[in-house]
């Protein structure tokens, strides 16, 4: 009953109380999303078995019973005088766990040392990246020279106007978090020059109008809108109803 009510502490209690450790074993084992209470509950009943019982041996078996219990959890309970050879093949066990636990860890943080200079390489080469614009490639969205003004250029060669390429990000695809973030940048932006018009710019005033330029840039930019992943979401998006009217319908000025 007091199982079915959730109180496993009072039923282990209980079922230790009568001396039945099997009852007290399955009422633990009941216990779930709570691996502290659980780990808390078998070490209770270790802790009978060695002080009511001295059984240090079936103490011992209990580790292989439940994986919240380790050698090491039980120890402080053995009294002064207990024989190594009673929990020697516990504690050889433990150890190679351990063991075990170490060289995936090792080989855990080797992955991510390697993964980590592969990054490293990457932002190095990409900072060295560079892409040749024709003098009569034109904006992807307008269709007038792209080099007219300032420009995004993405790897697969395609160019767009920076303004226009905003405009169509904020309209076609970004959610709303982005495009809050988006007027907060240029807020922002816009407030530092115009505090550097009238007085003189210091280190870390540029170096902060550089950095919010940069996550302008990965909002707005961070794949082609022509044939990366704004292009596959758009595929996604329902088509509107006849209801809305002919207006609805328009696609995004945005050709090859």
């Amino acid at each position: 009953i007091l199982a079915s009510l959730e109180q496993y502490e009072q039923a282990v209690d209980l079922a230790l109380e009568i001396r039945d450790i099997e009852l007290a074993k399955l009422n633990a084992d009941k216990v779930e999303d709570d691996d502290d209470l659980r780990k808390r509950l078998w070490l209770r009943i270790a802790r009978y078995v060695i002080d009511e019982e001295k059984d240090v041996r079936k103490a011992i078996a209990f580790i292989g019973q439940t994986e919240h219990l380790k050698v090491e959890d039980i120890l402080p309970f053995f009294p002064d005088f207990s024989v190594i050879d009673d929990f020697k093949e516990a504690i050889c066990t433990s150890l190679e766990e351990y063991h075990e636990q170490i060289e995936d860890l090792k080989q855990g943080m080797e992955e991510a040392t390697k993964s980590a200079e592969l990054i490293r390489k990457d932002i190095t080469d990409l900072r060295g990246r560079f892409g040749f614009v024709r003098s009569n490639q034109k904006c992807g969205f307008c269709r007038q020279p792209v080099l007219a003004a300032g420009l995004y250029l993405f790897p697969c060669q395609h160019g767009f106007h920076i303004s226009c390429q905003e405009q169509w990000m904020l309209q076609q695809h970004l959610c709303d978090a982005d495009k809050r973030r988006v007027r907060e940048l240029k807020a922002a932006i816009i407030a530092e020059e115009a505090r550097g018009a009238h007085n003189s710019a210091s280190d870390g005033a540029e170096v902060g109008v550089e950095r919010m330029r940069q996550e302008l840039d990965d909002i707005l930019a961070s794949d082609c809108p022509l044939c990366g992943s704004p292009a596959i979401d758009m595929v996604a998006k329902p088509l509107p109803a006849l209801a809305q009217g002919p207006a609805f319908w328009d696609l995004p000025p945005m050709r090859q």
